[in-house]
């Protein structure tokens, strides 16, 4: 899995590449924290566009930075889902608490 981060606004974006689970979940909490805590961005859209496969390892991951970002007023955004990564963010019901955007920019252009 590989991670790129860029700011756009007052927004972290993070790029995902490649398969998120088990194996590596914890290595991209601890960037994803790391650069949070390094940049005091709490608003962040993830981009799943490039994930080709994800476990519940992945869920978790999401699920818990979720709860980073809110606890310091911020907001966790999910944008770019495949079909395959789509149904499992439905099947689970993660949209009910992370919002699924339609582009970087519908989100950005608002501030």
């Amino acid at each position: 899995m590989h991670l790129d981060f860029y700011i756009v606004k007052d927004h972290l974006v993070i790029k995902l590449f490649g398969e998120l689970d088990h194996h590596n979940a914890m290595e991209v909490r601890t960037k994803i924290d790391d650069k949070i805590d390094r940049e005091k961005i709490y608003k962040v859209i993830i981009d799943f566009r490039d994930v080709s496969f994800m476990d519940s390892s992945g869920l978790g991951m999401l699920i818990n930075r979720y709860k980073k970002v809110i606890e310091h007023g911020g907001e966790l955004n999910i944008v770019n889902t495949n079909e395959r990564v789509d149904k499992i963010f439905s099947v689970s019901g993660i949209y009910k608490i992370i919002k699924k955007i339609d582009s970087i920019e519908s989100i950005v252009s608002n501030f």
